[in-house]
């Protein structure tokens, strides 16, 4: 009976991690300089290149996102994504729209193998970012 648990158990944990494709997504910067994006397979010890694409929303007044600004069908990734910049390889799906302080913004990507991240953020009235804990804020 014990082996049978041992076994279930094994196999549970193993149909968990392979159900589960999340990622890091790291944003940095400040409103007037470059705002990053970087991504990790795990914690910040192994860069995740496989992005495939890539979007920013901004949190409308209705509690609805709308896109600020979205990537698609890229590939390779070799440095992170700087906010406004199509990395090559990428298309431009949505023109980037102005970031400004006192908004609630979310980034997030996926890899189109069902893996996917998110980030959210926003600015302070000195352009400092900052994250939320919660959209509402």
């Amino acid at each position: 009976m014990r082996v049978v648990a041992v076994i279930l158990l094994l196999c549970a944990s193993i149909a968990a991690e392979a159900m589960s494709h999340s990622f890091v997504c790291k944003a940095s910067g400040r409103l007037g300089r470059p705002i990053r994006f970087e991504f990790y397979r795990d914690a910040t010890t192994h860069p995740k290149t496989d992005i495939r694409s890539f979007t920013v929303s901004i949190r409308t007044a209705d509690d609805r996102w709308r896109a600020m600004w979205s990537i698609s069908s890229g590939h390779g990734l070799t440095q992170p994504i700087e906010y406004g910049v199509t990395p090559p390889g990428f298309i431009t799906m949505v023109r980037p729209q102005k970031l400004i302080p006192g908004h609630v913004y979310a980034g997030h990507a996926s890899d189109g193998k069902g893996g996917s991240s998110g980030v959210t953020f926003g600015f302070d009235t000195d352009g400092t970012m900052i994250f939320p804990d919660s959209v509402d804020q």
